[in-house]
């Protein structure tokens, strides 16, 4: 039994709180979908579903900031500058994250909410900014009120076809990763291509 299954049938057997404990670490494209079947089925409802679900997954968000947070902008460039080299890192490069975030950070912290593995990476340079709580904790609840709603609506309006929903939201998640995985490779052999012309000169 795959992980998502695990948590489908927790929330089959304990409703809204096993909704909202398993938001708290997967991602709602695991979860919202089955849920919005369940309230078509009526088991669940429909609202409730979505409460649980921003409730569950803007806990988990919020962990993610408060851990940033509380590691601190100081050990994080203490960390840059003395290991940053082996993973092809500069203290530069987390000035012009921190810089991006002090500039348009709300925008990220409510688009990031719709796209997977973007999702947990954008609590954690708000942490250690850090933004301030409340604004971070309005606009994690909005953008993840908005993703939860629209999956939940879609399983409901599907149905028993709510797999399908679950299939295209796959796609959609292997698409990102590849593009980010595709992105940090592009990173990494400027980064080398760089050391190699430094060298020679």
């Amino acid at each position: 039994m795959s992980l998502a299954d695990m948590a489908g049938e927790a929330v089959e057997r304990l409703g809204y709180v096993g909704l909202g404990m398993t938001m708290l670490a997967l991602a709602p494209e695991f979860l919202m979908p089955f849920a919005g079947f369940l309230a078509n089925q009526s088991q669940l409802n429909l609202l409730g579903v979505i409460i649980a679900g921003t409730v569950g997954g803007t806990l988990g968000s919020t962990i993610l900031y408060l851990i940033a947070r509380r590691v601190g902008e100081r050990r994080v460039r203490r960390f840059f500058q003395r290991r940053g080299r082996f993973l092809l890192l500069r203290e530069s490069d987390l000035d012009t994250v921190l810089d991006v975030y002090d500039q348009h950070g709300e925008i990220l912290v409510l688009a990031g909410r719709f796209v997977p593995t973007v999702r947990s990476l954008v609590s954690l340079p708000a942490g250690l900014l850090p933004m301030p709580f409340p604004r971070f904790f309005l606009f994690t609840l909005a953008g993840t009120g908005l993703w939860c709603a629209v999956l939940a609506v879609g399983g409901y309006l599907m149905g028993a076809q709510w797999r399908l929903l679950e299939s295209w939201l796959g796609f959609y998640g292997a698409t990102v990763f590849s593009l980010i995985l595709l992105a940090i490779g592009l990173f990494a052999l400027q980064r080398v291509k760089e050391a190699v012309l430094g060298s020679e000169k």
